[in-house]
């Protein structure tokens, strides 16, 4: 059975997909689990990563562009807007390990520019994958699609999995910088060195995502990807994610689900992404960092790990049932909570200053990532199959629920000041 599947595709061009999808999201990924080294010095402090999902909120400007330019322009120009793409990603990671750090005043405000603009290039890279790179896979044999699929999970597996190895050092200890002629004691957080820097570590984002570049590069002009590729007949069916396809929840094909069911499963994803994608990963330092700073390395890395490999169930779990989906929704709203308790208690959470505080947060950010990114997969799978507008609106209460999330709490971590600071120094000073 495996040789015969093997002898039906070409593992080369599997190769090649599978490393076009791994540069879709591999740019933000990496940035992101790279906070735990990068906010202490950050200007903006624990408030980078709340500046970093505002980022990516604004990078969908990417894909609302390209869904203007199909719509007015005659000329399809698919691949060279790929190639663009995936050339910047390449060009801002390489730029990234050399100006990460560089920070300029705006506004009489320090601000780390280089960080922020070239993580919103490459994030225009991934928010514009969704709506370009995945409809290109359909130029080849569907089979191929399952390859970048698997690419563009390990977007999010290969950076964390370095991160770990590349580690955070110990916690944050404290250096004596009393003045001579002070008699007060002052004292400042300093951090351990990881097993490597931040710049080699983009260096190796950068490398990947230029193997990605190439990767398209080789499907487009190596003879065993081009005989690969099928003709798309002029009556191929409508896209689930066309907007021109008619809106409805019953349709003539047999699919249907209760009109009650499918508002009420959009209001889900709404509510799932305004946490996931938005709310929670910009309190995520507030309830980490309280517990030290391997304990906040651990839960980027191991959590960004749990989302992918939960959505992966989809290969193997059938549609689950929407009954399961509240269960999994209910707890998931429950540990969210319990997450924004930590951050509005921050500096000083429950269990602090113990193995069991940093086992308890680092547990429960496991847990949430996996629920949030099954129950994605699992509203997604339920629309899966309706030859209507389905999917596009998923695609629509998703970046409603980001956007909404992301701009909340935005406003509540800079404005509002909800959230605070640790010292881990402070007691020794006196403060």
């Amino acid at each position: 059975m495996l040789s015969h599947r093997l002898s039906n595709r070409r593992l080369m061009v599997d190769g090649l997909a599978l490393m076009f999808g791994l540069g879709a999201w591999i740019g933000v990924n990496g940035i992101y689990v790279q906070l735990p080294l990068i906010v202490h010095t950050a200007p903006e402090g624990w408030s980078l990563p709340a500046h970093m999902v505002m980022l990516v909120q604004f990078a969908n400007l990417g894909p609302i562009l390209y869904t203007l330019y199909i719509k007015y322009s005659a000329w399809a120009y698919d691949r060279y807007i790929i190639y663009t793409l995936l050339g910047a990603g390449t060009c801002a990671c390489v730029a990234l390990s050399y100006l990460y750090d560089y920070t300029s005043y705006i506004f009489s405000k320090e601000h780390s520019t280089a960080l922020l603009s070239l993580m919103f290039v490459t994030a225009l890279v991934g928010c514009t994958s969704s709506v370009l790179f995945m409809p290109y896979m359909r130029n080849y044999r569907e089979i191929y699609l399952v390859s970048y699929l698997v690419g563009e999970g390990l977007s999010g597996f290969i950076p964390s999995t370095v991160a770990l190895v590349q580690g955070v050092g110990s916690n944050q200890g404290c250096i004596n910088v009393t003045k001579p002629d002070s008699n007060h004691l002052e004292f400042i957080p300093a951090s351990s060195d990881p097993r490597f820097s931040s710049q080699i570590f983009f260096i190796f984002i950068g490398t990947l995502l230029c193997l990605s570049f190439l990767s398209f590069v080789g499907l487009n002009i190596l003879p065993i990807a081009l005989g690969e590729r099928v003709k798309l007949p002029s009556s191929m069916e409508t896209l689930p994610t066309d907007t021109t396809a008619p809106p409805s929840y019953k349709t003539n094909s047999g699919w249907k689900m209760p009109k009650h069911t499918y508002y009420y499963l959009l209001v889900m994803m709404a509510v799932i992404c305004l946490l996931g994608n938005g709310t929670l990963p910009s309190i995520q330092s507030y309830s980490c960092l309280p517990y030290g700073s391997v304990a906040y390395h651990l839960t980027v890395t191991l959590a960004s790990i749990a989302g992918p490999l939960a959505m992966s169930l989809g290969f193997f779990i059938q549609t689950p049932e929407v009954k399961l989906l509240n269960i999994l929704t209910a707890i998931s709203l429950v540990l969210s909570g319990f997450v924004l308790y930590l951050a509005a208690k921050s500096p000083n959470p429950p269990l602090q200053h113990s193995w069991m505080g940093e086992f308890m947060v680092v547990l429960v950010w496991i847990i949430l990532n996996g629920l949030i990114g099954f129950v994605k997969m699992g509203i997604t799978t339920l629309y899966r199959p309706d030859p209507g507008r389905g999917l596009y609106y998923t695609g629509v209460a998703t970046q409603i629920g980001s956007l909404i999330g992301a701009i909340t709490t935005f406003c509540l971590v800079n404005y509002a000041k909800i959230f605070q600071d640790y010292n881990p120094c402070a007691y020794l000073s006196g403060d």
